[in-house]
């Protein structure tokens, strides 16, 4: 079917794809790596350097230590991260069940539910799921369902105690690794949607060609 300017709607597709919208989901997967590289290294060193003990503080404490400032700065930098990442999950999965309800719970942990670790656990699950189900995602199913298994476990383990620090740091890590893992396929998706994007159909190729001088 041709559209008024005798381009494809395959053709139309192809150019939405390749939009300014569509181009800004790679930077931000990859700053929401970078969010959660930030916070993990802040998680494991900061303890190593500061009065707070690696196993049996909990992170939150971090902010107000001796590095506080840093600690702070990871949590904020790592919220904006993961709220840019859920936008643009919500923006490539559109359509698919549980899309909305797992993009959301993501972006509440963004918002500041870093100390209610329920939400992005059952976020993780409710995106493999729907993962599962979108082709274009199916080669991470593995690995999330994976990640999401480890976080989940450990949140059921953690418990205040000697070892809370551990488990809340080992929480941190596994949901981060995910968060990481969905951000590369994320910009994966992204830069192959643009480059279609730029790429004429057969059909609009023709029309060129035979409207060429």
């Amino acid at each position: 079917m041709l559209a008024s300017n005798g381009c494809s709607y395959a053709c139309n597709s192809r150019t939405a794809k390749g939009s300014p919208a569509m181009r800004r989901l790679s930077p931000f997967a990859v700053f929401a790596v970078v969010g959660q590289l930030i916070l993990v290294a802040s998680a494991w060193i900061l303890p190593l350097v500061s009065e707070y003990r690696l196993v049996g503080d909990n992170i939150s404490e971090l902010a107000i230590g001796r590095y506080g400032f840093v600690q702070t700065l990871a949590f904020v930098i790592s919220g904006l991260g993961v709220i840019g990442l859920a936008s643009a999950i919500r923006r490539l999965t559109t359509g698919s069940r549980g899309s909305f309800v797992g993009s959301l719970l993501l972006g509440i942990y963004g918002l500041g539910a870093l100390v209610v670790a329920i939400f992005p656990t059952v976020g993780m699950f409710v995106l493999t799921w729907t993962f599962a189900r979108h082709p274009r995602w199916r080669s991470i199913v593995v690995g999330s369902a994976l990640l999401a298994g480890a976080a989940l476990a450990v949140l059921f383990v953690q418990a205040e105690g000697p070892w809370v620090g551990l488990m809340q740091r080992l929480l941190i890590t596994a949901i981060s690794a995910w968060l990481i893992l969905v951000a590369i396929r994320v910009r994966a998706i992204a830069i192959t949607d643009q480059l279609r994007g730029r790429l004429p159909t057969s059909s609009s190729a023709t029309e060129s060609a035979n409207h060429a001088p």
